[in-house]
């Protein structure tokens, strides 16, 4: 196969209610280290991104630059909220051009393949792990070689599906060329906002050393040790690698300097795993010193609390962690049983809340909560927010978990029939997916879901007002984004409703995914 030029595309979307179109779109950190090996290896092959949403670029426009670009081959990889994107983009690319091959790749066709294949007009899918994937891909179809060699990759052939052996994992992740930032538009992500202002998203790992049932991070980036994954079993052992300090500092370098990024977003599964990697990683930032450089990052509590004891928790805060998002998940040791969260109890956990609140106190202090689990009850989910107002949170977000594929959640819940919902796009983390072993039906599950941010403030209108009112600049304007954006979208919905132009959908109706102007 003759093959002169790449698109790799993430398509048009529709928002997220509470966040505006320059903190909704963060940048897609998987397109740029895709286009990064296939340029390194192939200097010959032209490779472009089309990262649609930041650019406002509607499904007519990326009609007419497929047109235009006249691909070889169009790719794209995306989660289980967005999978019917990707399937509309490879639609659109056959019917512009049959001779297009198409390329799936990400968390929800690595796990799907049977629908994926039987759905949407994919020739090849790239499983997990993708540098390597794709490069071997590649270099097989121009030597017109036998797709059936290529580890971690699946297709159909005379109508039967073909999935070959898994890839092992990337040793070595320093060996991986630099992300090719020069093909993105940098300064379109983020550009105003309180969320993420001139963000970056960045990891120096991969991976995780824990197994959350709800979580399909670990299982992406961990050991495969089945050739052919069952569709109804998983079989994945947890595995975290990093990168070196030293290579992690060069992509900092660079996107602060070349870039003028100012935020970091770290997209670890668990940023401060190592302790020895995460103090020397902060000496380095501490030594170039930066001005105005900030990060958010994914950490787990127990090594929070760890890190504090050896005086890394302070270095961390020093060379800019600003907003941790800690995975609270819930507030008893039998429901974190359940969900397989090891290490963590409620009171370690309230621990290092107050650790924040006392000694970093202008550091944003999130939680989530994994809520409308199928073992929830009323007073579970009600002990949420006693417990949230226990370690005096800055922000709860009380999530009713989405059962992904790719997750222990998925497999459990499928076979025992607790998920309500089969549509994939309502897997937004906002609309709850199961019903539950009491009874509690999706309806009344959103209702109390809403009930839970409710009670929030009013077991402490004090909450609201220091945090709208804090000395901390970072802090206070957080809580007036969500202040100001809550009203607007409330406001927006009831004014839709009463003029006409939209249904009533309920309680919840506010908080679903929002179409953009530019969307078609």
């Amino acid at each position: 196969m003759e093959i002169n030029k790449i698109l790799l595309v993430r398509p048009p979307r529709y928002m997220w209610p509470f966040i505006n179109e320059s903190d909704n779109f963060l940048l897609p950190l998987g397109l740029p280290c895709i286009a990064a090996a296939v340029r390194n290896s192939f200097p010959g092959i032209e490779i472009k991104i089309i990262d649609c949403p930041p650019l406002k670029i509607g499904w007519k426009s990326l009609g007419n630059i497929l047109r235009e670009e006249k691909p070889d081959i169009v790719g794209a990889g995306e989660e289980a909220l967005y999978q019917h994107e990707a399937g509309k983009l490879f639609e659109l690319a056959k019917e512009i051009n049959p001779g297009i091959l198409t390329i799936a790749g990400g968390h929800f066709f690595s796990w799907m393949l049977e629908y994926s294949l039987g759905r949407y007009a994919i020739d090849v899918i790239a499983r997990f792990e993708g540098e390597e994937t794709i490069v071997e891909l590649i270099n097989t179809l121009k030597t017109g070689g036998d797709l059936s060699t290529v580890k971690g990759i699946s297709y159909k052939k005379n109508g039967v599906i073909v999935k070959t052996p898994c890839r092992p994992l990337i040793k070595d992740l320093d060996k991986l060329p630099l992300p090719a930032y020069d093909l993105m538009p940098m300064g379109k992500y983020s550009p105003f906002g309180y969320l993420w202002p001139q963000s970056v998203t960045l990891e120096h790992s991969r991976g995780c050393i824990d197994r959350c049932s709800f979580c399909s991070l670990w299982t992406f980036w961990g050991k495969h040790n089945k050739a052919d994954i069952d569709r109804d079993e998983l079989d994945v052992t947890p595995r975290y690698r990093t990168k070196s300090v030293e290579r992690t500092l060069e992509e900092v370098d660079i996107v602060y300097k070349k870039y003028n990024r100012r935020y970091i977003i770290w997209a670890d599964p668990t940023f401060n795993v190592d302790p020895v990697w995460t103090d020397a990683f902060c000496e380095g930032l501490l030594r170039r010193s930066y001005k105005d450089l900030y990060w958010w990052a994914f950490i787990r509590a127990d090594f929070a609390l760890r890190d504090e004891r050896l005086g890394i928790l302070e270095k961390m805060v020093k060379a800019g962690l600003i907003h941790p998002l800690i995975g609270i998940e819930r507030c008893c040791s039998e429901d974190l049983r359940k969900i397989r969260k090891s290490g963590y109890t409620s009171e370690l956990t309230k621990e290092i809340f107050m650790i924040f609140k006392k000694k970093y106190p202008h550091v944003f202090r999130q939680g989530t909560f994994v809520t409308c689990l199928p073992f929830d009850t009323r007073k579970s989910m009600l002990d949420l927010v006693k417990y949230a107002v226990d370690i005096d949170i800055d922000y709860p977000a009380f999530h009713p978990v989405a059962p992904v594929p790719g997750t222990y959640l998925y497999q459990e819940t499928k076979k025992s029939g607790f998920i309500d919902e089969n549509d994939f796009s309502k897997y937004d983390w906002s609309t709850p997916i199961l019903t539950s072993e009491t009874g509690i039906s999706r309806s009344e599950f959103a209702k109390l879901n809403i009930e839970l941010n409710k009670r929030y403030v009013l077991y402490r209108p004090h909450w609201l007002i220091r945090g709208l009112f804090s000395s901390h600049k970072h802090k206070r304007g957080l809580y007036w984004w969500f202040f100001i954006n809550t009203l607007k979208v409330m406001s927006l919905e009831i004014w839709g409703i009463i003029i006409g132009k939209k249904k009533y959908k309920g309680i919840t109706g506010f908080m679903y995914m929002k179409k953009p102007k530019w969307y078609d």
